[in-house]
C-alpha cells in the first residue's frame, strides 16, 4: 500500500471519529488484514474510541495462541481488547456458514448507537465474494459483492480497506515491520472460499493483472443497478412494505411483466426477511410463484415451499392475495385448554395467544362460577351467529373469509360446554348478550406470518 492510500484511509477514519461519538470495533482476528486494520485504526482514532474485538471460534487446536497473540499486541498498544467465545458444530458442510453467523451475533451484541465494526475485507475478498456467488447463480444483489458500508444492528458496518488489494497490504505490513498469524485453515482448499482464494483468483491475476479492480467496478455497476430495481420496486409497491403488510395483494401485479413482477416479490420478501425472520425464496420459487401459483385457477390451493437455516416456508393464495406461513406445523395440539378471564392463553403451533375480556357490547355472556375453554373441534357441523341464519361452519368461514388452511385450526370458545363464539368472529346466537348481563370478548393475537389472517 502506498503512503498517499495509507494516508486516505488515515483522514477517512479519522472524519469517522469526528461525525460521531460513538465506538469503532475493530473486528481483531490477529490475520494480517485485521492487523493492518488495527494499526491504521490505531493512528487515526481516538484511543477513548477504539475498540478489538476478536472471536474465538475453537476450531484450529491454535485458538487460544491466537486470542492471546491478539490481546498482547492490544495491552502493548494499550488498545482495549474484548474476546468472545462461540460455539460451532464442527462440520465441514456449513462450518464457513456457522462461522459467519456466530461473528456477526458476537457484532449485533456489542454494538450500540453510532457505534461501527470495522471490518478489514479487502479487493482480493471483493473477487472471491463476486466469483462464488456467480457460480451460485445470484442476481445482482448478490454480485454487487461486499459493501463499503450498511447498517448492523443500531450502528454501522464499514471496510475501509476494500479498495486494496491483498498484495498492497502485504506490502504495507512489511514495511511497517508489523507481525501476524496464519490460520492453517485458509490452505484448505475443501472449502469453497478456499479453492477459488488458493486456486482461482491467483490463476486470473497472474493473466489479467487488473482483474480485482475490473470485478469491484463491476461489482459497483451491479450495486447501482440494484438500487435502480429497489426504487422501481418500491413505486409498484405503494403502501404494502410502508404498512408492514404481510399478505400480498395480487392486483398490485395487474399489466406488470413477469420480470418486473419477481422484482416487487424480491422485494416485499425483503421486508419479511427483515421484520419476520422469513428466509428469502430462491430463483425457482420466484418463478414458481409468477408462472405457477399466480396464474393458477381461482378455485384451485396453489402451494410452494421451501426450507432456510431450519425455517420452513410456505407460500399459499387466497381471495386473490399472496400469504406466508412460517414454521407451519402440518398437526397441531387440540386439546381443550381451561381459560380464566383476564388471563392471556398461549395457543400454541404458532397460534398466538387469547384474552378474554370484559365488554360494553357485542360479547358473550357470562355468570359468576361459569368455565370457559379454547377448544379447535366442535361435534356440531354448523352454528348460528348473532343475528344470522343457521349456516355450516364451511360456509360461514367462506363468509368471514377465512383461509382454508386455517380452518380446523380456529379456537372456539366454549362456556360451560356450550359453544359460545368462534375466535374473535362471531358469538353464537343463543350466546349473545342481553341487557344488563356481564359480557366477554375475545381478544386474539395472532401470528400474522403464521396463519395469514
Amino acid at each position: 500500500m502506498a503512503r498517499l492510500a495509507e494516508q486516505d484511509v488515515l483522514r477517512q477514519l479519522a472524519d469517522l471519529s469526528a461525525d460521531t461519538k460513538g465506538l469503532f470495533w475493530v473486528a481483531y482476528s490477529g490475520g494480517l488484514d485485521s492487523q493492518v486494520l488495527l494499526h491504521l485504526s490505531q493512528k487515526a482514532l481516538p484511543s477513548a474510541q477504539l475498540r478489538a474485538i476478536h472471536i474465538n471460534h475453537g476450531l484450529s487446536p491454535n485458538s487460544q495462541a491466537w486470542q492471546e497473540h491478539c490481546q498482547q499486541y492490544c495491552e502493548q498498544l494499550n488498545i482495549d481488547f474484548e474476546c468472545r467465545k462461540v460455539e460451532i458444530a464442527n462440520t465441514n458442510s456449513n462450518l464457513e456458514s456457522q462461522a459467519r453467523h456466530a461473528r456477526y451475533a458476537v457484532f449485533e451484541s456489542l454494538i450500540k448507537k453510532e457505534d461501527c465494526i470495522l471490518m478489514a475485507h479487502h479487493q482480493d475478498d471483493q473477487m472471491e465474494t463476486v466469483l462464488y456467488r456467480l457460480l451460485r447463480g445470484s442476481g445482482p444483489k448478490g454480485l454487487a459483492g461486499i459493501p463499503v458500508k450498511r447498517k448492523i444492528s443500531r450502528g454501522n458496518l464499514l471496510r475501509p480497506l476494500l479498495s486494496y488489494s491483498k498484495d498492497e497490504l502485504t506490502e504495507f505490513a512489511k514495511h511497517e515491520g508489523l507481525s501476524w498469524i496464519e490460520d492453517e485453515s485458509n490452505s484448505d482448499i475443501s472449502f469453497d472460499r478456499n479453492f477459488l482464494r488458493q486456486s482461482i483468483i491467483p490463476s486470473l491475476k497472474s493473466r489479467w493483472p487488473s482483474a480485482g479492480k475490473s470485478i469491484q467496478r463491476s461489482a459497483e455497476l451491479l450495486a447501482e443497478s440494484e438500487q435502480l430495481l429497489q426504487t422501481l420496486a418500491m413505486l409498484d409497491a405503494g403502501d404494502l412494505i410502508a404498512e408492514n403488510k404481510t399478505a400480498f395483494p395480487l392486483e398490485l401485479m395487474h399489466s406488470k411483466d413477469m420480470a418486473r413482477q419477481r422484482n416487487l416479490l424480491r422485494y416485499w420478501f425483503q421486508n419479511l426477511n427483515e421484520n419476520h425472520g422469513i428466509p428469502m425464496p430462491g430463483f425457482e420459487e420466484l418463478r414458481c410463484i409468477v408462472e405457477e401459483v399466480i396464474p393458477a385457477a381461482a378455485d384451485s390451493q396453489p402451494l410452494i415451499s421451501w426450507n432456510q437455516g431450519g425455517i420452513s416456508v410456505d407460500l399459499r393464495r387466497f381471495a386473490n392475495k399472496l400469504y406466508v406461513l412460517k414454521n407451519f406445523p402440518v398437526e397441531i395440539d387440540k386439546t381443550a385448554l381451561t381459560i380464566k378471564a383476564g388471563v392471556t392463553l398461549a395457543l400454541g403451533s404458532n397460534l398466538g395467544s387469547i384474552r378474554l375480556e370484559e365488554t360494553t357490547s357485542g360479547g358473550v355472556r357470562f355468570q359468576a362460577g361459569d368455565e370457559f375453554e379454547i377448544r379447535f373441534s366442535c361435534a356440531n357441523s354448523e352454528a348460528k351467529p348473532a343475528g344470522r341464519k343457521t349456516r355450516s361452519f364451511k360456509k360461514i368461514f367462506q363468509d368471514y373469509a377465512v383461509p382454508p388452511w386455517l380452518r380446523s385450526r380456529i379456537p372456539l370458545l366454549f362456556v360451560n360446554g356450550e359453544l359460545a363464539a368462534v375466535a374473535d368472529l362471531f358469538v353464537c346466537h343463543d350466546m349473545a348478550e342481553k341487557k344488563g348481563e356481564k359480557q366477554l370478548r375475545i381478544n386474539w393475537q395472532r401470528a400474522d406470518v403464521y396463519c395469514g389472517y
